[in-house]
């Protein structure tokens, strides 16, 4: 009938959610991330947003504007996208992957073939560490990564935002790490919680480790990260408080996000949670 308009043909569309950053090495995760997936699932659109309202505000006075989850969501289903997977790029399924909830679950209420909106549906996928098996493949590309050669050496993992009540995870991370690194040489540490600096340094005593590796607990670097593991100007910083007690420290200036071996472990996430509702057909 004319006057009508078509609906384009959509193969589903995938959504990145980060807490955002301005930093170049950052955006390039991002980058790294949309490529694969748009070679996994070339007929997917693939759009990403920042949750983080400050980030947002300081690239809009940069003229770039990144949208909230909320509103990459419905940009995605007003363009006829009837199915989406949001995958988020944290960590733990803490306050961050749980606020998208309230978001997904209200758009939900709205789909199906009666609904307001007429889409199928939206899904969000998993964080790194949420199943039983992520814990195990990310300790085990955790070790592949930082290669300990010396029995005074340590890695310390540092994550510089709070998780927002998901610290246990990290505890179970660190449990797994332990059994596949038995001399306990890589350790997980956070800046907000549990475990706090001064019990990673216990156990750096514990473990008689003189030569520390410094490394940001995180997916998607900002600037936070080296505030608080070298910020030059943050006398609390982890890197000088180490140096304090005598250690040896280096800081390593790459995030999780920026190794391969972790990326696919979010394509696995994504493949997993597409999979189980037989999206981006």
């Amino acid at each position: 009938m004319k006057g009508h308009g078509k609906k384009i043909e959509s193969h589903g569309a995938v959504l990145l959610v980060s807490i955002g950053t301005t930093q170049a090495e950052g955006r390039a995760v991002i980058d790294t991330c949309i490529k694969k997936i748009q070679k996994e699932y070339p007929k997917a659109e693939v759009a990403y947003s920042f949750t983080s309202e400050p980030v947002r505000l300081v690239l809009r006075e940069q003229n770039e504007y990144i949208l909230g989850p909320l509103a990459a969501i419905t940009s995605l289903l007003d363009k006829g996208h009837s199915q989406v997977v949001v995958q988020p790029l944290f960590i733990t399924s803490g306050a961050r992957y749980h606020e998208l909830y309230p978001i997904i679950t209200a758009l939900n209420e709205l789909a199906g073939a009666h609904g307001a909106v007429g889409f199928d549906g939206i899904l969000i996928s998993s964080s790194l560490l949420m199943n039983p098996e992520d814990y195990v493949d990310t300790a085990q590309a955790i070790e592949s990564i930082y290669s300990i050669k010396a029995k005074d050496e340590a890695v310390v993992l540092v994550s510089p935002t709070a998780e927002g009540g998901a610290e246990p995870a990290l505890c179970q991370l660190q449990m797994i790490l332990d059994d596949i690194c038995p001399g306990g040489q890589i350790i997980i540490g956070t800046v907000n919680g549990y475990p706090d600096f001064e019990k990673v340094k216990k156990r750096l005593s514990h473990i008689g480790a003189k030569k520390v590796k410094l490394v940001p607990l995180t997916i998607v670097p900002g600037i936070h990260a080296w505030i608080e593991l070298s910020g030059n100007a943050n006398t609390q910083s982890w890197q000088k408080q180490l140096e304090s007690i005598g250690c040896s420290v280096t800081v390593e200036t790459k995030g999780l996000g920026e190794y391969d071996q972790v990326i696919e472990l979010f394509m696995n996430r994504l493949k997993r949670t597409a999979e189980s509702h037989n999206f981006l057909k």
